[in-house]
């Protein structure tokens, strides 16, 4: 009966040992369950997601893209300003035997609101396990204000399995890879919690000094416009005061008179001389009435510098001054070299330049 006892004391005992040293061990890994899962949400960013209990005690993980497929987002900017240009690349690693829908995506299919796409390009490269690698380029802009960061839409890319023995790519069943975009930072000149896109302005009055600034233009303005009423007025009167005839009208009479009087022979050293004589009057009475300004009186070298001051025609003043010397030559020098018939024909000819000239004055 002792030894009984004896025995169930030493069983109890042995049960009591077990079950104390086995409890913190039960303790211990209800808290690394716990920590694995703060560990996850620290990592990742987000809450831990929930696992879901499978037959036979196994868990589930969320759902993710097939196996054979990766994918990788990029952006060339971290942060862009209102209505700048930036590239968001997307990169698929896939198996040969899948291949994607490449004519749906350009610009005008796809949606990226609120932003808006100004290019799309694609392509794909073979990798040297054997992979093809697709890169998706978008090129897009953003004129979102008041927001530090934007959120880029999700994109969905469809593709075709291609396996062997399976029906053709046209037959088979399309299947998505839904893309999530990253977010990009945003840039503002604004101030935080502007009221307006506008900074106020105040409105001061003008300094003293700037009154006497704007006093003295408007004085040298009316002085100015005075000054040219005054010329005006006073080349009215003139012209209205000037007796004698139209210049164009006794310009066109001593052309006429000139022509008239030409002889027809120069072969007499005489009519070579009176020739000389009225081309001189009459071509020294044409220049004035061109110039409105007097020549009796005037050599050839007081004319010359006349028209020169007058800015006349070069040409003008170049025929006339010539025929001018030839006939202040020939009536007073007596050398006789300027009464032939050729000297003679070069002025008449020289004559008729001038008055032709003076008609298009």
């Amino acid at each position: 009966m002792k030894t009984t006892v004896h025995f169930a004391e030493v069983l109890l005992g042995a049960v009591l040992v077990l079950v104390a040293a086995a409890a913190p061990r039960l303790a211990w890994a209800q808290q690394g369950s716990e920590h694995d899962a703060g560990d996850e949400e620290m990592l990742t960013g987000q809450p831990a997601q929930p696992r879901v209990a499978r037959p036979g005690g196994r868990s589930a993980a969320p759902e993710a893209p097939p196996a054979e497929l990766s994918y990788t987002t990029r952006l060339d900017k971290t942060a862009v300003w209102v209505g700048d240009l930036f590239h968001y690349a997307i990169i698929v690693d896939h198996s040969p035997n899948i291949q994607f829908v490449l004519e749906n995506l350009n610009k005008e299919t796809i949606n990226m609101e609120p932003l808006r796409v100004v290019d799309a390009t694609s392509n794909s490269t073979p990798l040297k396990n054997g992979n093809t690698r697709l890169i998706v380029d978008l090129t897009l802009v953003t004129f979102t204000v008041g927001e530090p960061e934007q959120q880029l839409p999700q994109i969905t890319l469809f593709y075709f399995r291609k396996d062997a023995g399976s029906v053709g790519v046209e037959e088979a069943a399309a299947e998505s890879l839904t893309v999530q975009g990253p977010k990009i930072g945003l840039r503002s000149t604004l101030p935080p919690e502007a009221a307006d896109l506008r900074d106020a302005v105040t409105v001061t009055a003008w300094a003293p000094s700037r009154w006497v600034v704007a006093g003295i233009g408007w004085v040298a303005l009316i002085a100015l416009i005075a000054g040219v009423g005054w010329e005006t007025a006073t080349l009215v009167r003139y012209r209205k005061g000037r007796k004698g005839p139209d210049p164009r009208k006794a310009m066109a009479a001593i052309r006429e008179r000139w022509s008239s009087a030409v002889p027809s022979d120069f072969s007499s050293p005489e009519a070579v001389l009176e020739f000389y004589g009225r081309s001189y009057h009459d071509l020294k009475e044409y220049l004035g009435y061109a110039m409105e300004a007097p020549t009796e009186g005037m050599t050839a070298e007081d004319l010359q510098a006349n028209m020169g001051r007058l800015a006349a025609n070069p040409d003008l003043t170049e025929r006339a001054i010539k025929v001018l010397t030839t006939c202040e030559t020939a009536r007073y020098g007596r050398n006789g070299k300027e009464l032939t018939g050729d000297s003679a024909n070069a002025v008449a000819h020289d004559m008729r330049q001038i008055f032709e000239a003076g008609a298009r004055m």
